[in-house]
């Protein structure tokens, strides 16, 4: 590389920085390096924070509630607090001791002025109080159910917790995280953010809660076992909805939509982001997936939607409550078929001269043995229909000459067109499954079809499709990128990272406060990956493992341009 290239590569990787963060990057390593409570560290996040507009949306629902002008008035406002949360994940511990002793004993003057702390007297006790009560304004406007939160609910206290439910408390904490998480996916440079090709994953995590889990949903005349009443139990088998086993957790279940790579075998060609959380009870996944989704997709534009990578769970799931929605938002999927028993048919549906098997459409007069592959492969040991791996991966790649091609993305009412193969006699058979017959001649009503959600008929194929073909070379790979969304989980729970996994460090209870910490540090995580993206870029770019501070300073230590 010439010197001249190396100034280039330079000054893009500071032009990246400066879109990203406001700093060159020396500059933004050593406000990292600072004292958590100096200026312009706290200004890191206070910026993230005012862009994302949560300040005048949180002030906007408490005038809404808000009976009179009467009560004790807030030491803190709605800013303070939040850009003080922020802080607190990011330092790595924010439990409301850490923050009474930040305001108690660390506060810089000019960090107290930014952020508008009273310059009060008080203990590190009054402080814990100021701060509680400060914080808890925010978290009453965001929590769904009304109950006690210090001690264990009654069985009747928890059928009144669950008759207060109120849907716009819950829709105000998706309104909330999201917001601060968009507000960092925006902080992408723009030259990075348009290389985006689309593809996303999406799983659930559990974020653990301290104490013993409470009984399942169908235990909901028994007293709660756990101060966080409203909490579910965790399992990692099935849906994750604990039924009662001695391994079940109490917590609450995150949904997260993050984005992957431009191609699979790319890593370092689009950074792995949070761009779509929701947070529930254990299971209760009905929703969670579109919702996380929907928030994903008003960052992103329907040019910038294309593939959506699941585990079998989402598959199982309801076609108007995930499946249709997310075609609507022009996602084609890539996901694994659930476990079969003996009920189960190779066939879901059929549309003029295709039948859908394993999420992909085929002629309908493709063999039978090539049909029900996936459910001979499954078949118990004992079973004398069973077939080998190596059986039925031929009997899957043998299905490819019959298979229905999709055409594009789906369109904006969640219809699919696709067309048909070329029919061939001589190389393949085609039998009527009526008779059992071999066709010496087949004749296709049309060249093309549709799968229209506006037909019952259609909507169990719209259910399983995917883009493809089940254990194909191309489904392995793109399958293969839904570990993204489990590496990003394991970056959110990591104690090295944002230590989300750690319940010690989140014993304030109720869903509003597990919730917030959950998408702040969300929020905390999407900005140190993009910087490590940028720099990584920089590193490859020259060469080099990390780039090396190349900068020359004047006589007064102000950086020169690279040369």
């Amino acid at each position: 590389m010439t010197p001249a290239q190396e100034a280039e590569v330079l000054m893009t990787y500071d032009r990246h920085m400066l879109e990203a963060t406001g700093h060159i990057h020396e500059d933004y390593e050593r406000i990292r390096e600072s004292a958590s409570t100096s200026l312009e560290r706290v200004q890191l996040w206070a910026r993230l924070i005012d862009e994302s507009g949560v300040v005048e949306k949180v002030e906007a629902w408490a005038r809404a509630e808000r009976k009179s002008n009467a009560g004790r008035k807030p030491h803190m406002s709605f800013r303070t607090v939040l850009v003080l949360y922020m802080m607190h994940i990011d330092a790595g511990d924010n439990r409301y001791n850490a923050v009474a002793r930040t305001l108690f004993a660390q506060m810089t003057p000019e960090t107290r002025a930014y952020l508008g702390v009273p310059s009060l007297r008080g203990t590190k006790r009054v402080w814990y109080q100021r701060y509680r009560r400060s914080l808890n304004r925010v978290l009453a406007l965001c929590e769904p159910w009304t109950v006690d939160r210090k001690r264990k609910a009654t069985a009747e206290e928890y059928q009144k917790a669950l008759a207060s439910y109120s849907e716009e408390r819950r829709t105000r904490m998706d309104e909330l995280i999201n917001d601060v998480i968009r507000a960092t996916v925006r902080r992408l440079p723009a030259d990075i953010r348009a290389t985006y090709k689309g593809n996303v994953a999406l799983d659930a995590t559990l974020i653990e809660v301290i104490g013993r889990p409470n009984p399942g949903k169908k235990h909901n005349d028994r007293d709660r076992w756990n101060v966080d009443a409203m909490s579910g139990r965790y399992s990692r088998e099935g849906t994750h909805e604990g039924v009662g086993h001695e391994a079940d957790k109490a917590g609450w279940e995150a949904e997260t939509v993050v984005t992957v790579a431009n191609k699979p075998g790319a890593p370092d060609t689009f950074p792995v982001l949070t761009t779509g959380m929701t947070v529930h009870q254990p299971g209760r996944t009905r929703h969670g997936g579109r919702i996380a989704m929907w928030y994903h997709s008003r960052e992103f534009t329907r040019d910038e939607r294309h593939l959506l990578m699941t585990d079998m769970l989402y598959p199982g799931l309801t076609v108007e409550n995930f499946q249709l929605p997310i075609a609507k938002m022009g996602f084609r999927t890539v996901w694994d078929v659930r476990e079969t028993n003996e009920k189960d048919k190779a066939s879901r549906g059929s549309v003029d001269d295709a039948i859908e098997v394993d999420g992909c459409l085929y002629l309908k007069w493709m063999p039978v043995d090539l049909i029900n592959a996936t459910i001979d492969f499954r078949r118990k040991d004992s079973d004398p229909k069973k077939i080998d791996e190596d059986t039925y991966n031929a009997r899957l790649k043998a299905r490819t000459p019959y298979r229905v091609m999709g055409k594009g993305r789906p369109e904006e009412d969640g219809s699919f067109r696709f067309y048909y193969p070329t029919i061939d006699t001589v190389k393949h058979a085609y039998v009527d499954h009526a008779t059992g017959r071999e066709l010496k001649r087949v004749v296709l009503k049309q060249k093309t079809l549709t799968v229209s959600p506006d037909v019952p008929e259609h909507l169990p194929i719209i259910k399983q499709l995917q883009m493809f073909e089940l254990r194909s070379d191309d489904w392995l790979k793109w399958y293969g990128m839904r570990n993204r969304v489990e590496e990003n989980n394991y970056w959110l729970k990591h104690d090295g990272f944002s230590d989300l996994g750690n319940p010690a460090k989140r014993r304030a209870r109720g869903y509003a406060y597990q919730a917030l910490t959950a998408g702040i540090a969300a929020a905390v995580s999407n900005m140190r990956r993009i910087v490590s993206f940028i720099a990584n870029a920089a590193a490859a770019a020259i060469g080099e493992t990390a780039p090396r501070n190349r900068r020359h300073y004047d006589d007064d230590g102000n950086p020169l341009q690279h040369l």
